[in-house]
């Protein structure tokens, strides 16, 4: 009487309970994560003298084997080896982009930027 009595009252073993869980979480929801374009973020080295903080606008200005970053008329930094594709979108851009400061790193030089 012991063991049905507690197999009749628990239901089914915790497996068999979680067994459809598992289909539940695998199946598409309301806050599924779909990259609709190419990430580009990128970290860049800032210079000594640079004052920036997240959240910046910056002017992204295509070099010769690296990118610029300035804030109007003064550089503040480079990103180096960019992307192809990154590069082509910079330069079919007329040469510029803007760019998004998300974070400056802990000492100050290197910073996320977001290329738009």
């Amino acid at each position: 009487m012991g063991l049905d009595y507690i197999r009749a009252q628990t239901g089914k073993p915790f497996r068999k309970r979680w067994d459809g869980g598992l289909d539940r979480l695998k199946a598409p929801t309301l806050l599924d994560l779909t990259m609709s374009e190419a990430s580009r973020v990128v970290t860049a080295q800032l210079n000594v003298s640079a004052r920036v903080k997240a959240g910046d606008t910056l002017i992204v200005q295509n070099a010769a084997d690296r990118l610029i970053l300035s804030d109007g008329l003064r550089s503040i930094g480079h990103i180096e080896n960019p992307t192809s594709e990154m590069t082509t979108a910079v330069r079919d851009g007329g040469g510029y982009a803007r760019a998004d400061l998300q974070r400056v790193g802990l000492f100050g030089d290197t910073a996320e930027v977001v290329i738009r």
